[in-house]
């Protein structure tokens, strides 16, 4: 008999650890979703005043919004699983590339230009190869050259070259950004996208992001350092957010160390110039704010209101999305009335066991009708655009892409006559014609309805 009960009580803990095994996310399962209070009461706050919340949003620019509270979702407002450009939020994203390779010791802040051996075009200075990786990665190395992906704001702000020496002063700029891309691949022996795939996206169970959606930008006639190019959906933005509120922790995994995240997100920069004193402060690529919510805050910000913000007191990560693809933009103002609007909603505690479900996206449903392979490879080619540049169109495993100089790659799904939509872009139909004496072959114009809003791209084959 007691060998019996020594039997029963081994299989009664195998038992119990398959149990938690089986309850507790596993590497290799896939993402596992985001979890949804199923009222905000049970999060602690009101419905009515998130639903004045939703009523502002309505009236904005906005393309999508996600807030993430205690680690589950408040609210996730229009599809939050579409991917748009990142913008200058990839900066954050470097960051805590550098955290990770600066905490294995392969990375050292205080290296020199010189010492790393890195030059451009036109060649830098002796005093610009002074700079410091700590220069760089807070804005402040006082190398003013021009870089690849430099839109015209910062092109025209951009002080004349020798007027800062290394460490001096802040000046938001490209090159800084750009050379840091060169840093660590060199230093750390890597291609970049394919190590931010091992060593964030994959351990965050990131569930959009795609080779595809990551790219170099190279202007080779500027700068010899590519920008880093991403697409990202809102849901995979808050997972980087949450990994910055857990100080560097998922799934009891430290993946970004925690004083990295402590020291990159703390102001190293207060003097930021007539351009950015509203924005508050610039530590390692991230934005802080201290004054704007009544509390600390710091954030990733992209062109035309791309935001991520990350408020550890109140445990809450906040992004916020505008469709700039179409070059629609919403106002910083409007989106912290929109963010207090929503911190304004807590009325209490949430409860102890919440009600929780998971998030379920509509996302895109995009199907194609059949089209042969011969009709598809005439549309196959290169094209140029008076604002997007060159666009091509490739065939890749029997479907039709088009990669953008400026967008990206997006995948087309066949509606006939020539007729495609857009993958992330359904609002521009895409439509290929025949080349005319009006419109040669190779090239590609945007049409627009009568207020001016796109409504069909045209390419001519």
């Amino acid at each position: 008999m007691k060998s019996i009960s020594l039997n029963r009580l081994a299989m009664s803990i195998l038992f119990g650890a398959w149990l938690m095994c089986a309850t507790l996310p596993v590497s290799g399962q896939g993402p596992q979703p985001w979890m949804y209070y199923e009222t905000a009461e049970e999060a602690g706050f009101s419905s009515a005043k998130i639903a004045e919340a939703k009523a502002t949003y309505e009236q904005m620019r906005s393309a999508a919004f996600m807030v993430i509270y205690k680690g589950k979702v408040l609210v996730a407002w229009d599809d939050v699983s579409r991917r748009y450009m990142t913008h200058s939020m990839r900066k954050s994203l470097m960051s805590a590339m550098y955290g990770i390779y600066e905490g294995k010791g392969i990375i050292d802040l205080n290296k020199s230009l010189a010492t790393l051996g890195i030059d451009d075009k036109q060649g830098l200075t002796a005093t610009e190869k002074q700079a410091r990786v700590l220069d760089l990665i807070t804005a402040r190395s006082g190398i003013y050259h021009p870089a690849s992906y430099e839109p015209r704001s910062m092109k025209a702000n951009r002080p004349k070259r020798g007027t800062s020496k290394p460490g001096t002063q802040f000046n938001y700029n490209n090159w800084d950004f750009n050379t840091l891309l060169s840093i660590l691949e060199q230093e750390a022996q890597i291609k970049f996208f394919d190590e931010f795939y091992n060593q964030i996206a994959n351990p965050l169970g990131m569930e959009d992001l795609r080779d595809q959606d990551m790219r170099y930008r190279f202007e080779p006639d500027l700068s010899n350092h590519a920008a880093y190019l991403f697409k990202m959906s809102t849901r995979d933005l808050a997972r980087f957010g949450q990994l910055y509120l857990d100080k560097g922790r998922w799934n009891g995994k430290q993946i970004v160390p925690k004083s990295w995240v402590a020291k990159s997100t703390a102001a190293f920069s207060d003097d930021l110039g007539p351009n950015f004193a509203k924005r508050g402060g610039y530590g390692y690529l991230w934005w802080v704010n201290r004054t704007t919510f009544g509390q600390p805050a710091y954030y990733a910000s992209g062109l035309g209101g791309h935001k991520l913000y990350v408020l550890p007191e109140a445990d809450m990560v906040i992004v916020h999305r505008v469709n700039s693809y179409l070059n629609v933009q919403e106002r910083d103002t409007n989106i912290d009335q929109l963010v207090q609007l929503v911190l304004d909603a807590k009325t209490g505690k949430p409860k102890r066991k919440p009600q929780l479900k998971p998030l379920k996206v509509k996302g895109q449903k995009l199907s194609s009708v059949p089209v042969s392979e011969q009709v598809l490879n005439s549309y196959v080619g290169k094209y140029s655009h008076p604002f997007f540049r060159e666009i091509e169109a490739y065939l890749y495993k029997g479907k039709l892409m088009v990669k953008g100089e400026i967008l990206g790659t997006f995948s087309l799904f066949a509606q006939g006559d020539g007729r495609f939509i857009v993958e992330d872009l359904p609002e521009l139909p895409l439509k290929f014609e025949k080349a005319t004496n009006k419109n040669p072959k190779g090239s590609s114009v945007t049409l627009a309805d009568e207020r001016g809003r796109p409504n069909l791209f045209v390419m001519y084959y």
